[in-house]
């Protein structure tokens, strides 16, 4: 019940919001910035902020993963609903995301959005493993030229889609990078560098730095790593923003998360740091405020799930599933977007792929034949219109 007077409250306020005029990309044109021609960075009133192409205020609620709803269709939708039309698709999609009060696509959107709606484009490129790729993911020799030289070639040919695009955000690279000194399943980058043949570039690299210790190394094959895929990337493509990889946050656990040094160290080369919250029972202004005061630089939660239960395969009544995320959602964000620090918020995902399953799954705002989570979407609509006028509240009233 508290949730929904707190929403009767705000309702004055959000109605006035929905009064302030919006630019054709979502910016706020009562809040300016720079105008550039390009979404960029920038403080404005006490806070950062995205900015618009037209110079305006914008902060980022959108939904990943709509293009993996096709290769992640258990039920076969993009074949019997849309006849297979991506289009088709993107459009049904794009309505309800506007319906649910989300601005953007986040990162893995269909083609056919990308002129539509403000998007993240993706890079995948190599050197850290990536824990969410497990064992297809392995290091690769970040020292060696041939493997710098392929991964230059990647970045020209990912920027040809996205280089006039002004709709794109920025890039991302790498989902959750294993950047952590902490043991893992499988080699530590150091370990994997130290395990090739003496002449190898990367085992010769390490032999350089004889007595460092191995946070000082694993920050220097992190400059090596930014060095060549940023500085291609800007010369590539000098509009559109770099996010970089999508950093592991969970301060709880040692294993999992980013240590500062690295942070710091992508901080030199990218204009905001991504993230992608590995759970989402802690609350995470504090350390959104932590990185911004460690880095200098604004964060995104460029893919964030804030379920509390998984649903049962072949559930029915999925209330007790709904009200519990749909709750949940409403608390993490007014807390995440309450610290200046941050740009923004991704939902992970459109619709569900075998929401059950432990291994790999996808718990969206629709059901895996399209049908929607009634109660959630009312849940996150209206945390949506909440946050909305949290952050452009002016800054006294914050």
């Amino acid at each position: 019940m508290k949730h929904f007077l707190t929403f009767a409250v705000l309702s004055i306020f959000c109605d006035s919001l929905v009064a302030t005029d919006l630019d054709r990309f979502g910016g706020n044109t009562a809040l300016k910035g720079k105008t550039t021609g390009w979404f960029h960075v920038e403080q404005i009133g006490g806070r950062w902020f995205f900015v618009t192409p037209e110079g305006n205020a914008f902060f980022s609620l959108g939904v990943t993963h709509t293009g993996e709803t096709i290769r992640q269709d258990e039920l076969g939708v993009f074949a019997t609903r849309f006849q297979s039309r991506e289009e088709k698709m993107g459009g049904f999609f794009l309505e309800s995301l506007r319906d649910w009060q989300f601005n953007s696509a986040g990162y893995g959107a269909l083609e056919s959005m990308e002129k539509q709606i403000p998007y993240l484009a993706t890079i995948w490129t190599e050197g850290p493993r990536s824990k969410s790729a497990g064992p297809k993911s392995q290091n690769t020799d970040i020292f060696d030229p041939t493997v710098q030289e392929r991964l230059r070639g990647k970045v020209r040919a990912a920027v040809k889609r996205h280089i006039d695009n002004p709709w794109c955000l920025g890039y991302v690279f790498i989902d959750l990078p294993i950047w952590s000194l902490q043991p893992q399943p499988g080699p530590s980058y150091i370990e994997f560098l130290r395990a090739l043949p003496e002449e190898a570039p990367g085992r010769r690299a390490l032999t350089a730095l004889t007595g460092a210790d191995d946070e000082a190394v694993m920050n220097h094959i992190a400059e090596t790593y930014y060095t060549v895929v940023c500085g291609e990337l800007r010369k590539a493509d000098p509009h559109h923003l770099i996010l970089g990889d999508r950093f592991m946050a969970q301060p709880a656990s040692k294993a999992l998360h980013t240590p500062d040094s690295i942070l710091k160290t992508a901080a030199r080369f990218v204009d905001a740091l991504a993230f992608q919250p590995m759970g989402t029972q802690n609350p995470i202004k504090a350390y959104l405020d932590h990185v911004l005061a460690h880095t200098g630089k604004p964060s995104l939660l460029a893919d964030v799930n804030t379920m509390t239960m998984r649903p049962e395969k072949d559930i029915t009544d999925t209330t007790r599933y709904e009200t519990e995320a749909g709750e949940h959602t409403l608390s993490y964000y007014l807390d995440a977007a309450s610290s200046p620090a941050c740009l923004g918020l991704h939902r992970c995902t459109m619709r569900d792929y075998q929401p059950w399953n432990p291994q790999f799954h996808r718990r969206g705002l629709l059901k895996a034949d399209d049908t929607p989570y009634e109660l959630l979407i009312d849940f996150t609509r209206r945390t949506n219109e909440e946050v909305v006028a949290r952050v452009f509240a002016p800054s006294s009233s914050r």
